[in-house]
């Protein structure tokens, strides 16, 4: 079966690292389908990148769609577009945000998040009060720099986020969640009191959770079920043609 990590930044760097990161938490007959923005930042790391992320996500599904996709892994942290992809989708989508929060919820006890670029701060939080599990939140905790640069360089940046975990191991964080796909993979490089969570291995077993239980796409979030949801006849202008035909084809487009 494939399972598509979609990448909605423009890096292949960072796609590479995901699927490195994410084939460390496979099954026997998964095969992981690596997909890179076609357009948009190298990074994201502001709102307005965050924004043009949800779109890219989107056009991304469109031009792969055919590929026979079981399940799709939204590899960026905050979650860009993950409602939207739920919404034309009719496999599950998992977003790692939403499932590394939810992993620190099942083990009990408040979570912080540790993440790179200050930028992340409120938007990561305005996610989070969104969502179920908003009391159990004791803050996010940024580095200064992006996970761009995290992933060019790990061994430089160790330090700092250090720090930034034990800040919020003091804060009263029982659970640490690496926030970024950049971090996926990080915490063999630091040390911790607390239960640190990997983004791409919570993502993945949320996927496999998916899989196996039959769950559909908006399995963890309560997403608009295609097949009853409302019907809404929407043109659009200016997106790519893969894009223009799915949203075409979508019972809720």
């Amino acid at each position: 079966m494939n399972i598509v990590l979609l990448n909605p930044n423009t890096s292949l760097a960072m796609t590479e690292h995901i699927v490195r990161e994410a084939g460390r938490h496979g099954w026997s007959g998964a095969s992981l389908v690596p997909v890179t923005a076609r357009f948009g930042g190298e990074v994201i790391a502001s709102r307005a990148s965050y924004a043009i992320a949800a779109h890219a996500a989107l056009d991304a599904y469109a031009c792969h769609v055919g590929r026979g996709a079981a399940a799709i892994v939204l590899a960026c942290f905050g979650d860009p577009g993950l409602e939207a992809l739920r919404e034309v989708s009719g496999v599950p989508v998992v977003g790692l945000l939403e499932s590394a929060v939810a992993e620190a919820a099942r083990a009990g006890g408040p979570f912080g998040i540790v993440t790179a670029g200050p930028a992340w701060v409120p938007m990561l939080d305005e996610r989070i009060r969104s969502g179920p599990h908003a009391a159990l939140s004791r803050g996010v905790f940024a580095i200064q720099t992006t996970g761009l640069d995290v992933t060019r360089d790990p061994d430089r940046f160790a330090g700092v986020l250090q720090e930034a975990l034990d800040a919020a191991a003091a804060a009263g964080a029982r659970s640490v969640i690496l926030g970024g796909s950049a971090l996926a993979g990080f915490g063999p490089r630091l040390s911790a009191k607390v239960c640190l969570i990997d983004p791409l291995e919570a993502a993945m077993a949320e996927v496999r959770r998916c899989l196996e239980t039959g769950a559909g796409p908006g399995a963890l979030a309560g997403a608009v079920d295609a097949a009853t949801g409302p019907k809404v006849s929407i043109a659009y202008r200016g997106v790519s043609p893969e894009l223009a035909e799915l949203l075409a084809c979508s019972p809720v487009s």
